[in-house]
């Protein structure tokens, strides 16, 4: 989808900001009311490539190509820590590179918990762990937040009560894996994503 995204929506983008910019340095409106339109549909179109350039990055950061998950992750926390958080990260993982869809879904849950800490745990601390237990990739996610109270006896119910914990579910049922989501009020959040290596029969090489 990034490279979808890239290669259609972007591209659509910069190309109109580009046309705009063009007609604008030809075309000098002569009404203060025109002007104003022309300058703000420019500000729109830039905000598009802008926009556009976000989602990228967010469903397939740059960081994952270049240096894998872990560094990713760290970088990701480091950001983190310049706004304002108290966060840790230790991990095991390394320079190991791991197969394309669990690096972008781990960072996605990743970043997903950190997002319904902030937002919704009204909390700014928080701890990443990253470790690989022979064949199984393990990251886990604790903030100390509000928390939230699960619906008893129903599992689902509860997903539902918080924005994105569903979606984090699926995309970790998507690669094999399994999601667990523990929580207390005034206690925290706890995220756990356990993830299966593919063997080298399905076409995987992995150290």
């Amino acid at each position: 989808m990034a490279y979808e995204l890239h290669d259609g929506l972007a591209q659509v983008a910069a190309g109109a900001h580009q046309h705009l910019q063009a007609f604008a340095s030809q075309y000098r409106p002569h009404s203060p009311r025109a002007r104003q339109e022309l300058e703000r549909a420019l500000e729109l179109a830039q905000l598009s490539v802008r926009e556009a350039r976000r989602l990228i990055a967010g469903l397939r950061p740059t960081a994952l190509d270049d240096f894998g998950l872990a560094t990713a992750l760290r970088l990701q926390v480091e950001a983190q820590r310049r706004s304002g958080w108290k966060i840790s990260f230790e991990e095991t993982l390394g320079a190991t590179r791991l197969p394309a869809r669990i690096e972008t879904t781990l960072f996605g849950v990743a970043q997903e918990a950190l997002t319904n800490a902030r937002k919704h745990a009204r909390t700014t601390r928080a701890h990443l762990a990253l470790e690989r237990h022979e064949r199984t990739i393990r990251l886990v996610v604790q903030d100390w937040g509000c928390g939230f109270q699960p619906r008893a006896g129903s599992q689902e119910a509860s997903l539902g009560e918080h924005v994105g914990l569903r979606e984090m579910q699926e995309r970790v049922e998507l690669v094999g894996g399994h999601l667990t989501i523990a929580s207390q009020p005034e206690v925290g959040t706890l995220v756990v994503a356990e993830v299966p290596l593919p063997s080298s029969k399905e076409g995987e090489q992995l150290p």
